[in-house]
C-alpha cells in the first residue's frame, strides 16, 4: 500500500501495520502516531526519526552498517530465536532507549556489544510499537541473494560466474555472510523474530494463526535432486530410491524417497521410462546449459531456454513441463536475469544458488546465504520475482562430508536450536550408485516418525 493513500480512517480498519523504510511527512508521522496511541499496533523497519518519540527512542549520531545483533531470548518475543549473534546487511540507525525495551542489541562485531538497540518494543498509549533499527526486508534479501556489487565477477577461481560469487570474499574482504556461523539460518531466524513480534503486539486483540512449513510435524525435509549429463544413471538411481522407500508409502504424504533429475535431451532415459517414473512421483527436468560461459544478453539467455526446452518437449511429449531446474555449471551472471527468465519459461523453482566450491564451503555444514527456507526472489528495486529460490546447500562436489553435513543440519532442526529447513541436495545422477545419496537418504530415517 502506498503511504500517500494512508489516512486515519483507513488505519482504523486494521489491527497491525507493517511500515517499511521510507521518509514520512510530518502529517503522515502524526497520523501513524495518533492511530497507534489509540490502540493500533505498529511494527516498523528503520523508521523515520520523526517517529522516535513514539517508539521510545532517542536518536544518536551515525549508523552502523553490515554488523551484528543479538536477541534477548529470555522472554517473548525472543523466545525460541537463537541466542548467538547474527549478521545483518545495510545500515542500522543508532538510538538509545527512552521508554522502550530492547528485544535485540546491536553488536559492532560478532562478539562486541554496543549500547544501541537493534529491535525494540514499547506500549504507546493503548497501542504497541516495535521497531527494527535496520531495514529487515532489505537485509533478508541481501543475506539470501548476496552482494549485488559482486554480481558478474569471477571471485572463487572456478569457471564462469556462479551465484556464490556474490558471497565470496577476496583480497582480504570477509565473505558476505560469516560462514563461521553458517549453521545459523540468520535470514530465517530474523524473519521468525518478526513473526513473534507481530503475534505478541496483537495478542490482546486476537490469536494469530501460525502455519507450519512442512507436512505433519516434520521439522526438516531433504529436497533430493541430481544433474545427469547424458551418462544415463537416472533410471538406476531412481530404481534405488523406490527400493529404499518404506513398503506401502504414500508419495502424496511425503513418505517415499523421490527426486528430480535434470537431464540433457540426448539422455538415454527413454520417453516411456520418463513417463513411468513421473507417474510414480519423480520429476524429469531439463539441465539447461550455457556451456559454462556467460550468456551475454537477456535475449541470448532466453534463446538457450527456448531451444533446449523445445528439444526436451519434442522428445518427452507426454511429460508435464519441468517445474524446477538447475543450470549446468550453475551459471548466474548478474543479480536477477536468470531468476526472471525461468518463470517466463514455466520453471517455478530454482536450485542454482549452490554452496560451492570446496575452498568456500571448507566442509562447514550450514547455510551460506542464511536460509533453509524456500522463498521468492527479489529484484534490485525490491519488487518480488515470481520464482522460488531453493538453495542447494548439499552437494557431492563441494568437499562436504556425508553423512556428517546432513546429520549436523538435521540435528540443528530437530534439537533445541530449531533451525527448521528444506535441505536441497544435488547428488549427481550420472551414475546409479552414489554413497553420498545413500548417506543422505539414511540420515533422516531415525527422525522420520518424530
Amino acid at each position: 500500500m502506498d503511504i500517500s493513500t494512508v489516512t486515519g480512517s483507513l488505519l482504523a480498519s486494521y489491527d497491525v501495520v507493517l511500515l517499511g523504510e521510507m521518509p514520512l511527512t510530518a502529517a503522515q508521522a502524526a497520523t501513524l502516531t495518533t492511530w497507534t496511541n489509540g490502540g493500533g499496533r505498529l511494527v516498523a523497519m528503520r523508521p523515520d526519526r520523526q517517529l522516535a518519540p513514539l517508539f521510545g527512542l532517542t536518536p544518536a549520531a551515525g549508523t552502523r552498517a553490515d554488523a551484528y545483533l543479538k536477541v534477548d531470548t529470555g522472554a517473548a518475543p525472543g523466545t525460541g530465536i537463537t541466542g548467538d549473534t547474527m549478521g545483518y546487511h545495510g545500515p542500522a540507525d543508532l538510538y538509545t532507549l527512552n521508554g522502550a525495551t530492547a528485544v535485540a542489541t546491536l553488536y559492532s562485531d560478532a562478539t562486541t556489544a554496543t549500547a544501541n538497540p537493534a529491535v525494540t518494543l514499547r506500549t504507546a498509549g493503548s497501542g504497541r510499537v516495535a521497531a527494527f533499527s535496520y531495514d529487515l526486508a532489505r537485509s533478508v534479501v541481501q543475506t539470501r541473494q548476496g552482494n549485488i556489487a559482486w554480481a558478474g565477477q569471477q571471485r572463487d577461481g572456478t569457471d564462469g560466474y556462479e551465484a556464490a560469487e556474490m558471497f565470496f570474499g577476496t583480497g582480504g574482504q570477509p565473505d558476505w555472510n560469516n560462514l563461521d556461523k553458517a549453521l545459523i539460518p540468520i535470514a530465517d531466524e530474523q524473519q521468525r523474530l518478526l513473526a513473534n513480534l507481530i503475534t505478541l503486539v496483537d495478542s490482546a486483540n486476537k490469536p494469530l494463526p501460525r502455519f507450519w512449513y512442512f507436512p505433519r510435524d516434520v521439522k526438516a525435509v531433504v529436497v533430493m535432486t541430481g544433474d545427469d549429463h547424458g551418462v544415463g544413471g537416472t533410471a538406476g538411481r531412481w530404481d534405488g530410491y523406490i527400493a529404499q522407500s518404506p513398503p506401502g508409502c504414500s508419495v502424496a504424504n511425503w513418505e517415499c524417497v523421490r527426486g528430480s533429475s535434470y537431464i540433457y535431451t540426448d539422455d538415454p532415459l527413454t520417453p516411456a521410462q520418463a513417463r513411468a517414473y513421473t507417474d510414480q512421483g519423480f520429476e524429469v527436468g531439463v539441465h539447461v546449459t550455457t556451456n559454462c560461459r556467460p550468456w551475454g544478453t537477456t535475449a541470448a539467455l532466453q534463446g538457450f531456454y527456448s531451444d533446449q526446452l523445445s528439444n526436451w518437449r519434442a522428445k518427452y511429449t507426454s511429460l508435464p513441463a519441468p517445474s524446477s531446474s538447475r543450470t549446468h555449471c550453475v551459471e548466474w551472471d548478474d543479480w536477477s536475469t536468470r531468476a526472471k527468465t525461468k518463470p517466463a519459461n514455466g520453471i517455478r523453482l530454482d536450485t542454482d544458488y549452490y554452496f560451492y566450491p570446496s575452498n568456500f564451503t571448507r566442509d562447514r555444514p550450514g547455510y551460506f546465504n542464511g536460509t533453509g527456507q524456500i522463498m521468492r526472489f527479489a529484484d534490485a528495486d525490491g519488487s518480488v520475482i515470481d520464482e522460488y529460490q531453493a538453495t542447494t546447500q548439499l552437494t557431492d562436489e563441494s568437499g562436504q562430508s556425508h553423512p556428517g553435513t546432513v546429520t549436523t543440519l538435521l540435528d540443528a532442526a530437530y534439537g533445541s536450536k530449531g533451525y527448521y529447513a528444506a535441505l536441497t541436495a544435488n547428488i549427481h545422477t550420472d551414475f546409479a550408485a552414489s554413497s553420498a545419496s545413500d548417506a543422505i537418504i539414511a540420515a533422516p530415517a531415525p527422525r522420520s516418525t518424530t
